[in-house]
């Protein structure tokens, strides 16, 4: 196990994961979520739906797309929230973190760490419905490939030219989340397979921080 204290002798990547976090108390609550900003290897600064107190010890399980890291952390500040009932940044020093979860974020910060604002995709097959925003008729249906904080990866039975505005409705086991978005880019047709779905690049808009919580809970971890 290695320790060590706060300091920020270890650069920083704009890399989004999505995170829970538990306090580590005998009487501990249920576990909250949230979402990086950034990530080094000494501490990470993220976004979670509510204010914490300042030197609370937290377990932080980090989703990547080659498996959960676990590390405890501190939280060393806290700021205020970017718009009225937003979410709340706030910082994290890692205090301890197994050799093997060690390896592993190096191993992601290696991977990431070049990549301007890397939001880290997630394989995720949900069932859609979407709709060309401002228009009436039948939902077209199709399924998610990939997801990210930014966006997803759809499949759909039809071509959507990029820049078409839809809305959307991820059905997850638990409830359905509405978003709002932007086709960005579409499956060239020399990839595509005849009878096969075909994906489009879907980029999100108008996401608040209740929309952000509620992603970052369906890609997560049991904690």
């Amino acid at each position: 196990m290695l320790e060590w204290s706060a300091q920020r002798r270890f650069p920083r990547y704009l890399i989004q994961l999505s995170l829970l976090h538990r306090e580590i108390a005998p009487a501990a609550v249920k576990a909250g979520v949230g979402w990086t900003r950034n990530l080094g290897e000494g501490g990470a600064g993220v976004d979670l739906a509510d204010a914490l107190r300042p030197g609370m010890p937290l377990r932080l399980r980090l989703q990547t797309d080659r498996g959960a890291i676990e590390v405890e952390a501190r939280v060393i500040w806290i700021g205020e929230p970017t718009t009225p009932g937003g979410v709340v940044p706030h910082g994290m020093a890692f205090t301890q973190v197994a050799s093997d979860q060690l390896q592993a974020l190096r191993d992601l910060l290696l991977s990431k760490g070049e990549v301007r604002h890397a939001g880290v995709r997630l394989p995720l097959e949900l069932s859609i419905t979407c709709q060309c925003k401002g228009e009436m008729g039948l939902p077209l249906q199709g399924w998610t490939g990939d997801i990210s904080r930014g966006g997803l990866l759809l499949r759909l039975p039809q071509v959507l030219p990029p820049g078409t505005a839809l809305e959307l409705t991820l059905h997850t086991p638990n409830e359905p989340i509405a978003v709002e978005g932007t086709i960005v880019w579409v499956e060239p047709p020399e990839r595509r397979s005849t009878g096969e779905p075909i994906g489009h690049g879907f980029r999100f808009i108008a996401f608040d921080g209740s929309l952000s919580m509620s992603l970052g809970l369906l890609l997560a971890e049991p904690l």
